[in-house]
């Protein structure tokens, strides 16, 4: 394997068998870089093994197809993510492996885990590849595996693994001086155990002719001159917030600070079982979703988020409910008709159209992506393109790129899909790619000559990761904004903190030995010490109180419907009721749901809802042929004789839960022992 002499420079202390990060940019070849190092170090060290642990499914089978099948010929490289069937069989796996690519949730769960199969340590390998490795810090996967192995460190075992971190950036976590990026990059060093940060330093001329930066250009726009959509929507706004009846509510409409209160005030009306100032507070949102979205694309997008959002199931009995479609019944046809009034059109697709007309010429070889804040706008660009009759000739194959997590929020893409959008684009099919920020950091993207940053407000990281996707010759990196906007002033924040963090990362590099010894040391041991501390306070406050002593109500209509007694936990995460009398409480939905995967030893049932009011609470899992409703706990208020709450997360509950005895399960439906 031949390496570039940037990229020799900085392998050089890991192939020392020295703990590094190999700081390059996006398109330097870091990968590349790291796979070297895995080959020597394997060809060096009888009986190594590599975990290459990776933060996004879709990367796993990247790196295993794209990077690491140079090592196949002489070693055994094994991809395992969680759509395969092999990470139930985790440690039977590694042994078998010199080479294991993984998400690194994956290798977590193996290393809590008390099942023979799956349960492996630290010390099964002899070195750990960390991609994007500037996600090492607070609650993130790779911070836990990394405390497990600082605990270790700092106890005095000796046979912990070599670990080499990856990243292109690894931002300046917040802070805005130059001390606080300092002590960022020194925390993120310690939460590695880094010994040194490695970059192309003597090498940076020959590094910066292999990668060549894009122009930057800002490309801005006006406000609309009138808006009569976006008006009529705040009228029918404050329509409803006079209903509520409730002084001092907040007026500015079409912002995400309105969103973010309103969230809390629905929350509030939960608790207090408020159904009115809730269900107002639900529809006010979707109303402010509008908004955002009317000022992203285009306002027939964020009508029929309106319609669709209208033609669900709902409770049609309460007086609210039938206040609130009444009043949108009332305004459907006049938005209808703003919304399909061009001479209101939004001006930023006016001038997304112009930046596509002048890269996309016919028969050439442009290649783009279009980034944009959420998964609804992505599709509604997408549309756009379909419907601009002026760009319909230039050659322009265009689709969407998306995260596969679930939301409710627009259809998500499944991790097969993403791969099938990949790999068009690859090989030219496609030529852009409207996109969320899944596509900004390592994915193998080929070079693209035009980047469009679509009305983002995002850190410096997400800047330097986009911005890198622009690598072929004379590529173009576009703000596209409105005019003294929010978000041309925070892509000129983040041009100030990158130039801080590269200033903060040279310091580090410059530090004598000893005092930068010192100085990881102490972060550690306040790192360990502090998350110790809270381990502790998550255990006892699960112990706060007697599950018999806590009840869940529907969120919406308020019934109370089970204790906390009545529910378990199978497989340590998906939390069910056990109570057969649950099953008087709701209805499901016709049909099961599909997943795009199998799971070991369970399978998705059907979508289960309150038998009141219609609210979501879940799901039913078929888990070893029995049938388990799964509660989704944010569909419920939770009252113990403190409080009463609504939740975001299981982990945050204040009562323990067993987890779930299929036996004694059974002995309790058929009363025999078993």
């Amino acid at each position: 394997m031949e390496l570039r002499e940037y990229q020799r420079e900085a392998v050089a202390p890991a192939l020392r068998g020295h703990n590094s990060i190999i700081w390059l940019p996006t398109g330097a070849g870091k990968t590349r870089a790291a796979v070297y190092v895995c080959q020597q170090h394997l060809q060096s060290r009888r009986g190594g093994r590599v975990a290459v642990l990776v933060n996004k499914v879709h990367l796993v089978e990247q790196h295993a197809k794209k990077e690491f099948y140079v090592l196949q010929k002489d070693f055994r490289v094994t991809a395992i993510s969680g759509d395969s069937s092999q990470k139930c069989f985790f440690a039977w796996v590694v042994k078998q492996s010199d080479v294991v690519i993984c998400t690194a949730q994956i290798l977590q769960n193996a290393l809590v885990s008390g099942e023979e199969d799956m349960h492996v340590e630290l010390t099964d390998f002899s070195l750990l590849v960390i991609d994007e490795c500037h996600h090492t810090h607070k609650e993130a996967v790779y911070n836990k595996i990394m405390l497990n192995y600082l605990q270790r460190k700092l106890s005095g075992q000796q046979d912990l693994p070599q670990v080499l971190g990856l990243t292109a950036s690894p931002g300046t976590g917040g802070a805005t001086s130059f001390e606080g990026a300092v002590e960022h990059v020194l925390q993120i060093c310690a939460n590695l155990d880094t010994e040194k940060i490695t970059s192309a330093q003597e090498e940076l001329q020959h590094l910066q002719s292999h990668v060549p930066q894009p122009r930057k250009q800002y490309d801005l726009c006006q406000e609309r001159v009138q808006d009569p959509f976006g008006e009529q929507l705040k009228k029918v706004m404050e329509q409803i917030q006079q209903y509520m009846e409730m002084p001092g509510l907040p007026q500015d409409f079409g912002t995400q600070n309105y969103e973010q209160r309103i969230m809390e005030l629905e929350k509030r009306a939960a608790e207090t079982f408020c159904r009115k100032m809730r269900v107002c507070a639900l529809h006010l949102r979707k109303y402010n979703d509008a908004l955002l979205i009317n000022d992203t694309v285009r306002m027939i997008d964020a009508f029929q988020c309106l319609q669709q959002f209208y033609a669900t199931e709902r409770d049609t009995k309460d007086p609210t409910e039938q206040f609130l479609t009444a009043t949108f019944e009332e305004n459907r046809t006049n938005l209808q008709a703003l919304a399909r009034d061009r001479r209101y059109e939004n001006p930023r697709l006016g001038k997304l159209e112009e930046i596509l007309w002048e890269h996309f010429q016919p028969l050439g070889s442009s290649r783009g992506i279009v980034f944009t804040k959420t998964r609804q706008s992505a599709h509604s660009l997408l549309s756009w393109l379909q419907d601009t009759a002026v760009l319909c000739g230039k050659h322009i194959r265009a689709a969407v790129l998306t995260g596969a997590g679930y939301s409710n929020q627009a259809r998500h893409m499944t991790q097969n899909e993403q791969q099938d959008v990949i790999k068009l684009f690859r090989n030219g099919a496609l030529n852009l790619l409207f996109s969320t920020s899944v596509a900004e950091e390592g994915l193998d993207i080929p070079e693209c000559n035009i980047v469009v940053r679509y009305g983002l407000m995002t850190n410096e990281i997400a800047m330097m990761q986009a911005r890198g996707r622009a690598r072929a010759e004379n590529s173009v990196y576009s703000i596209l904004a409105k005019a003294n906007s929010r978000e041309v002033s925070r892509e000129m924040l983040n041009e100030d903190l990158i130039e801080l963090m590269e200033r903060a990362i040279r310091a580090v590099q410059a530090m004598p030995e000893e005092e930068y010894h010192l100085k990881i040391r102490e972060l550690q041991r306040v790192a360990v010490a502090s998350w110790l501390m809270k381990e502790a306070r998550i255990s006892e406050r699960r112990q706060l109180h007697d599950p018999d002593a806590v009840y869940f109500y529907c969120v919406n209509c308020n019934v109370a419907v089970c204790r906390g007694s009545d529910v378990r936990t199978v497989e340590g995460m998906h939390h069910v009721n056990i109570n057969p009398s649950f099953r008087l409480y709701y209805k499901v939905s016709s049909g099961k749901i599909q997943f795009q995967r199998t799971f070991k030893d369970w399978e998705p049932g059907c979508r289960i809802l309150c038998g009141e009011c219609s609210q979501d609470w879940g799901m039913e899992m078929i888990y070893q042929h029995v049938k388990l409703p799964i509660l989704c706990i944010k569909n419920f208020v939770v009252e113990t004789p403190a409080e009463k709450r609504r939740y975001k997360k299981w982990s945050a509950v204040t009562f323990p839960i067993k987890e779930f005895d299929y036996l004694e399960y059974c002995s309790s439906i058929h009363g025999q022992s078993f």
